[in-house]
Protein backbone atom coordinates (compact mmCIF):
# COMPACT_ATOMS: atom_id res chain seq x y z
CA UNK A 1 0.00 0.00 0.00
CA UNK A 2 2.97 2.36 0.73
CA UNK A 3 5.41 1.01 -1.61
CA UNK A 4 3.36 1.23 -4.64
CA UNK A 5 3.37 5.10 -4.37
CA UNK A 6 6.72 5.50 -3.88
CA UNK A 7 7.43 3.16 -6.59
CA UNK A 8 5.49 5.47 -8.81
CA UNK A 9 7.66 8.58 -7.03
CA UNK A 10 10.98 6.80 -8.07
CA UNK A 11 9.28 6.05 -11.70
CA UNK A 12 8.59 10.11 -12.06
CA UNK A 13 12.23 11.11 -10.70
CA UNK A 14 13.81 8.91 -13.11
CA UNK A 15 11.64 10.07 -15.76
CA UNK A 16 12.31 13.37 -15.33
CA UNK A 17 16.14 13.01 -14.44
CA UNK A 18 16.06 14.05 -10.57
CA UNK A 19 18.00 10.56 -9.70
CA UNK A 20 19.69 8.41 -11.77
CA UNK A 21 18.02 4.66 -12.85
CA UNK A 22 21.01 2.81 -10.56
CA UNK A 23 19.33 4.16 -7.53
CA UNK A 24 15.74 2.57 -8.81
CA UNK A 25 15.08 -0.14 -5.83
CA UNK A 26 12.44 -1.55 -7.63
CA UNK A 27 12.69 -5.03 -10.23
CA UNK A 28 14.37 -7.89 -11.74
CA UNK A 29 16.95 -8.68 -8.79
CA UNK A 30 15.67 -6.28 -6.84
CA UNK A 31 12.75 -5.60 -4.35
CA UNK A 32 9.37 -7.03 -5.31
CA UNK A 33 6.28 -5.63 -3.88
CA UNK A 34 4.27 -8.55 -2.70
CA UNK A 35 0.65 -8.63 -4.51
CA UNK A 36 -1.66 -7.98 -2.38
CA UNK A 37 -4.32 -10.07 -0.92
CA UNK A 38 -7.23 -10.34 -2.76
CA UNK A 39 -10.55 -9.88 -0.44
CA UNK A 40 -13.72 -11.13 -2.05
CA UNK A 41 -16.60 -8.65 -0.96
CA UNK A 42 -19.72 -9.51 -2.45
CA UNK A 43 -23.03 -10.40 -1.34
CA UNK A 44 -25.11 -13.94 -2.30
CA UNK A 45 -28.17 -13.37 -4.18
CA UNK A 46 -30.70 -14.18 -1.07
CA UNK A 47 -28.56 -11.47 0.93
CA UNK A 48 -29.24 -8.61 -1.85
CA UNK A 49 -32.66 -10.15 -2.41
CA UNK A 50 -33.26 -9.80 1.38
CA UNK A 51 -31.73 -5.94 1.56
CA UNK A 52 -33.84 -4.67 -1.18
CA UNK A 53 -37.15 -6.01 -0.36
CA UNK A 54 -36.58 -5.14 3.50
CA UNK A 55 -38.15 -1.79 4.38
CA UNK A 56 -35.09 -0.22 6.64
CA UNK A 57 -36.43 1.40 10.05
CA UNK A 58 -34.80 4.91 10.14
CA UNK A 59 -34.90 7.77 6.98
CA UNK A 60 -31.04 7.64 7.14
CA UNK A 61 -30.92 3.87 6.61
CA UNK A 62 -33.63 4.42 4.08
CA UNK A 63 -31.26 7.09 2.14
CA UNK A 64 -27.80 4.67 2.61
CA UNK A 65 -30.07 1.50 1.22
CA UNK A 66 -31.05 3.89 -1.86
CA UNK A 67 -27.45 5.14 -2.51
CA UNK A 68 -25.87 1.43 -1.82
CA UNK A 69 -27.98 -0.14 -4.45
CA UNK A 70 -27.45 2.98 -6.81
CA UNK A 71 -23.98 1.97 -6.71
CA UNK A 72 -24.70 -1.75 -7.41
CA UNK A 73 -27.13 -1.19 -10.08
CA UNK A 74 -25.06 1.16 -11.76
CA UNK A 75 -22.33 -0.96 -12.55
CA UNK A 76 -20.51 -0.75 -9.01
CA UNK A 77 -20.31 2.95 -9.51
CA UNK A 78 -17.91 4.28 -7.27
CA UNK A 79 -18.96 7.03 -4.90
CA UNK A 80 -16.96 9.55 -5.81
CA UNK A 81 -18.04 9.21 -9.29
CA UNK A 82 -21.87 8.84 -8.46
CA UNK A 83 -21.11 12.73 -6.62
CA UNK A 84 -19.52 14.13 -10.21
CA UNK A 85 -22.53 13.25 -11.91
CA UNK A 86 -24.10 16.37 -14.10
CA UNK A 87 -27.48 16.21 -15.65
CA UNK A 88 -25.37 16.47 -19.32
CA UNK A 89 -23.96 12.86 -18.31
CA UNK A 90 -27.59 11.65 -18.23
CA UNK A 91 -29.76 10.98 -21.87
CA UNK A 92 -33.19 9.78 -21.36
CA UNK A 93 -32.58 5.80 -19.49
CA UNK A 94 -28.85 6.21 -20.03
CA UNK A 95 -25.92 7.41 -18.17
CA UNK A 96 -22.47 7.80 -19.59
CA UNK A 97 -19.17 8.61 -17.02
CA UNK A 98 -15.55 8.28 -17.12
CA UNK A 99 -14.01 7.01 -13.69
CA UNK A 100 -12.69 9.58 -11.35
CA UNK A 101 -10.01 6.84 -10.01
CA UNK A 102 -8.18 6.45 -13.45
CA UNK A 103 -8.82 9.63 -15.77
CA UNK A 104 -6.19 10.98 -14.89
CA UNK A 105 -3.88 7.40 -15.98
CA UNK A 106 -5.62 6.26 -18.67
CA UNK A 107 -6.42 9.32 -21.03
CA UNK A 108 -7.88 6.64 -23.58
CA UNK A 109 -10.67 5.65 -20.73
CA UNK A 110 -14.20 5.29 -22.72
CA UNK A 111 -16.84 6.04 -20.76
CA UNK A 112 -18.99 3.73 -18.91
CA UNK A 113 -22.11 3.30 -20.13
CA UNK A 114 -25.64 2.64 -17.48
CA UNK A 115 -28.80 1.79 -18.18
CA UNK A 116 -31.26 3.38 -15.92
CA UNK A 117 -34.27 1.48 -14.91
CA UNK A 118 -37.27 2.17 -12.45
CA UNK A 119 -35.37 1.46 -9.07
CA UNK A 120 -32.07 4.38 -10.34
CA UNK A 121 -34.48 6.62 -11.79
CA UNK A 122 -36.38 6.65 -8.64
CA UNK A 123 -33.30 7.69 -6.62
CA UNK A 124 -32.70 10.04 -8.75
CA UNK A 125 -35.79 11.61 -8.57
CA UNK A 126 -36.14 11.38 -4.70
CA UNK A 127 -32.62 12.63 -3.98
CA UNK A 128 -31.48 14.09 -6.72
CA UNK A 129 -31.24 18.37 -7.16
CA UNK A 130 -34.25 19.71 -8.50
CA UNK A 131 -32.59 22.38 -10.64
CA UNK A 132 -31.89 19.87 -14.09
CA UNK A 133 -29.89 22.04 -15.99
CA UNK A 134 -26.82 20.24 -18.28
CA UNK A 135 -24.24 21.50 -15.85
CA UNK A 136 -25.76 21.07 -12.68
CA UNK A 137 -24.66 18.20 -10.66
CA UNK A 138 -27.31 15.50 -10.01
CA UNK A 139 -26.62 14.85 -6.07
CA UNK A 140 -25.69 17.30 -3.26
CA UNK A 141 -23.23 15.09 -1.89
CA UNK A 142 -20.34 17.41 -2.02
CA UNK A 143 -20.22 21.65 -2.41
CA UNK A 144 -18.62 21.64 -5.73
CA UNK A 145 -17.40 25.42 -5.29
CA UNK A 146 -15.20 24.85 -2.33
CA UNK A 147 -11.39 23.60 -2.49
CA UNK A 148 -10.56 20.17 -3.10
CA UNK A 149 -9.40 19.57 0.61
CA UNK A 150 -13.03 20.26 1.82
CA UNK A 151 -14.70 18.75 -1.03
CA UNK A 152 -12.71 15.50 -0.30
CA UNK A 153 -13.61 15.60 3.25
CA UNK A 154 -17.50 15.62 2.39
CA UNK A 155 -17.29 12.77 0.45
CA UNK A 156 -15.66 11.13 2.75
CA UNK A 157 -18.01 11.99 5.40
CA UNK A 158 -20.90 10.93 2.60
CA UNK A 159 -18.78 6.96 2.38
CA UNK A 160 -18.84 7.03 6.37
CA UNK A 161 -22.63 8.25 6.09
CA UNK A 162 -24.36 5.83 3.75
CA UNK A 163 -21.13 2.27 5.65
CA UNK A 164 -22.25 3.76 8.93
CA UNK A 165 -25.94 3.45 8.66
CA UNK A 166 -25.96 0.48 6.10
CA UNK A 167 -24.59 -1.79 8.31
CA UNK A 168 -26.70 -1.29 10.73
CA UNK A 169 -29.81 -2.02 8.58
CA UNK A 170 -27.86 -5.46 7.49
CA UNK A 171 -27.57 -6.39 10.59
CA UNK A 172 -30.98 -5.72 11.08
CA UNK A 173 -31.98 -8.93 9.33
CA UNK A 174 -29.16 -10.72 10.51
CA UNK A 175 -26.57 -10.04 7.76
CA UNK A 176 -23.16 -9.88 10.00
CA UNK A 177 -20.93 -8.10 7.54
CA UNK A 178 -19.26 -5.13 7.50
CA UNK A 179 -21.59 -4.34 4.29
CA UNK A 180 -19.55 -0.78 3.47
CA UNK A 181 -20.16 1.13 -0.32
CA UNK A 182 -16.98 -1.12 -1.65
CA UNK A 183 -18.95 -4.25 -1.30
CA UNK A 184 -21.56 -3.03 -4.12
CA UNK A 185 -18.98 -2.68 -6.91
CA UNK A 186 -17.82 -6.78 -5.94
CA UNK A 187 -21.52 -7.58 -5.30
CA UNK A 188 -22.78 -5.89 -8.99
CA UNK A 189 -19.42 -7.98 -10.44
CA UNK A 190 -20.11 -11.26 -9.01
CA UNK A 191 -24.06 -11.08 -9.57
CA UNK A 192 -23.43 -10.21 -13.89
CA UNK A 193 -20.86 -13.23 -13.94
CA UNK A 194 -23.38 -15.70 -12.04
CA UNK A 195 -26.28 -14.43 -13.98
CA UNK A 196 -24.29 -15.52 -16.87
CA UNK A 197 -22.24 -12.02 -18.24
CA UNK A 198 -19.75 -12.66 -19.20
CA UNK A 199 -15.73 -11.81 -17.89
CA UNK A 200 -15.07 -9.36 -21.36
CA UNK A 201 -18.99 -7.82 -20.49
CA UNK A 202 -18.00 -7.21 -16.29
CA UNK A 203 -14.60 -5.84 -17.44
CA UNK A 204 -16.12 -3.54 -19.41
CA UNK A 205 -18.86 -2.28 -17.11
CA UNK A 206 -15.94 -2.25 -14.27
CA UNK A 207 -13.92 -0.16 -16.61
CA UNK A 208 -10.80 -2.88 -16.33
CA UNK A 209 -7.85 -2.24 -18.16
CA UNK A 210 -7.56 -5.73 -18.43
CA UNK A 211 -9.56 -9.25 -17.35
CA UNK A 212 -7.30 -10.28 -14.27
CA UNK A 213 -8.54 -6.84 -12.12
CA UNK A 214 -12.09 -8.21 -12.97
CA UNK A 215 -11.58 -11.70 -12.02
CA UNK A 216 -9.77 -10.38 -8.70
CA UNK A 217 -13.69 -8.83 -7.96
CA UNK A 218 -15.75 -12.35 -8.70
CA UNK A 219 -15.85 -14.18 -5.35
CA UNK A 220 -16.80 -17.29 -7.30
CA UNK A 221 -20.01 -19.33 -7.96
CA UNK A 222 -22.49 -20.29 -5.25
CA UNK A 223 -23.20 -23.85 -4.14
CA UNK A 224 -26.33 -24.11 -6.00
CA UNK A 225 -24.51 -22.94 -9.70
CA UNK A 226 -22.35 -25.37 -9.17
CA UNK A 227 -24.42 -28.32 -8.68
CA UNK A 228 -26.36 -27.12 -11.89
CA UNK A 229 -22.95 -26.96 -13.91
CA UNK A 230 -22.56 -30.64 -12.38
CA UNK A 231 -25.58 -32.20 -13.86
CA UNK A 232 -25.66 -30.70 -17.13
CA UNK A 233 -21.75 -31.40 -17.78
CA UNK A 234 -22.55 -34.70 -19.46
CA UNK A 235 -25.82 -33.46 -20.84
CA UNK A 236 -24.38 -34.00 -24.27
Amino acid sequence: MYLRPLRAIFNTAISEQIIEIEYYPFGKKKYSIPAPKSLKKALSKEQLKALFTTQPKTPEQEKAKAFWFFSYACNGMNIKDIANLQHKDISGDTLSFRRAKTSSTNKKQAPVIVYLEKFTLSVIEKYGNEQTDPNTYVFSIIDHSTTPVEQHQQLKNFIRYINQHFVKFAKSIEINEKVSTYWARHSFATSAIRNGASLEYVSEALSHSNLKTTIGYFAGFEDEKKREIAKKIMDF
